[in-house]
């Protein structure tokens, strides 16, 4: 039998999944799309999320318990071949332009010398060590990062001497907003959560509540960080900075470390890191699926081969934009559309077993 994740374990694994490097651009996008007072904007973001969890959670509860994939095998395997492998395609695509789009930050910002290569090549390696577990020792790990990470959240205190509620201003939502498109853009910088459809099974009680309080983590975190620079900044400066969380960092100095932006950057890359370590675990999953004989060690290192080659084709970090922006799209049509074609299923099962039933 399979070890279930704790409601902690879960929760952890849902925070650090969704926390991505969008968190660096995440005020300056809820300025662009919410304009003043932006911030309220997140607490919305915040509840159409759950919304979509809550679907999830109702596709366990009305399949007393089935995960994703025994749904789904009562359909013959040319049917969910095609639709498991563009799933799959999406999310193996995201969370490899999500650490590429980081390490090319890391290099442009900190590290000039250093070739993109290099860096890849050792986040590959981690993945791969992490990719090789199961779930529950990658739920472990978590853990132990969270505990590892968490700390820097308190670095916004730091910021409070220079926080200016006059800054805020009394309008709310004024400006040149653009909130249908910027709204969706800031929902993907949650997304991670519909990876919890492969999962919510395992975990071994309290399953509604325990993948809310992971997205609750993320959405005060994110809350925070974009209430302080909407303080710390004024509207107009907010909207000129590429990346205000970075900036932010630079404002602070300890006596014992000169560059806190640096360490503090290079320790978020942990998180990035299991981002991509569960989208890729969760391609890994369909993959397997469909093709049950392939052993998972070859499988692992074939997604990491394809991941490793796809990393290179932007050349720039504007490219890795334009990709992360169409394949978050995708991925956010997925994680509404997926619960709810898999509660259609589960329904027309139920009908028609009844209507066998009674003829």
């Amino acid at each position: 039998m399979k070890e279930r994740l704790s409601p902690f374990q879960a929760s952890i694994l849902m925070y650090l999944t969704q926390s991505g490097v969008t968190l660096f651009s995440l005020p300056r996008f809820v300025a662009e799309a919410f304009g003043t007072n932006g911030w309220i904007g997140l607490i919305i973001v915040y509840f159409i999320v759950n919304i979509n969890l809550v679907l999830i959670w109702l596709v366990y509860k009305v399949s007393k318990g089935k995960s994703m994939l025994e749904i789904i095998d009562i359909f013959p395997k040319w049917m969910t071949l095609p639709f498991n492998l563009i799933i799959a395609g999406v999310w193996m695509l995201l969370g490899v332009m999500i650490m590429v789009k980081f390490c090319m930050i890391l290099k442009v910002l900190f590290y000039n010398n250093v070739s993109l290569i290099y860096l890849l090549t050792m986040v590959y390696i981690l993945t791969y060590l992490l990719l090789k577990k199961d779930l529950y020792q990658i739920a472990k790990s978590t853990v132990v990062l969270f505990y590892f990470t968490i700390w820097t959240v308190f670095l916004l205190a730091f910021h409070l001497p220079e926080f200016s509620f006059i800054r805020l201003t009394p309008f709310i939502f004024k400006g040149d907003t653009d909130m249908l498109t910027g709204g969706i853009s800031i929902y993907t910088a949650l997304l991670g959560y519909e990876l919890s459809i492969l999962y919510i099974h395992m975990i071994e009680k309290k399953q509604l509540k325990s993948i809310i309080a992971g997205n609750t983590i993320t959405s005060i975190i994110y809350l925070g960080v974009t209430f302080v620079s909407f303080g710390f900044f004024s509207f107009d400066q907010l909207l000129k900075e590429m990346y205000p969380v970075v900036t932010l960092l630079g404002y602070i100095s300890f006596p014992v470390l000169e560059r806190v932006e640096n360490f503090t950057f290079t320790i978020f890359g942990l998180k990035v890191l299991m981002t991509t370590v569960m989208y890729l675990w969760g391609t890994k999953e369909l993959v397997q699926y469909q093709f049950k004989r392939i052993k998972p060690n070859f499988l692992v290192i074939g997604i990491l081969i394809i991941g490793f080659t796809v990393s290179f084709i932007p050349k720039v970090i504007k490219d890795v934009d334009y990709w992360i922006t169409y394949i978050s799209y995708a991925a956010t049509v997925i994680a509404f559309l997926l619960p709810i074609l898999l509660l259609l299923t589960i329904l027309s099962s139920k009908i028609l077993k009844w209507k066998a039933a009674n003829e």
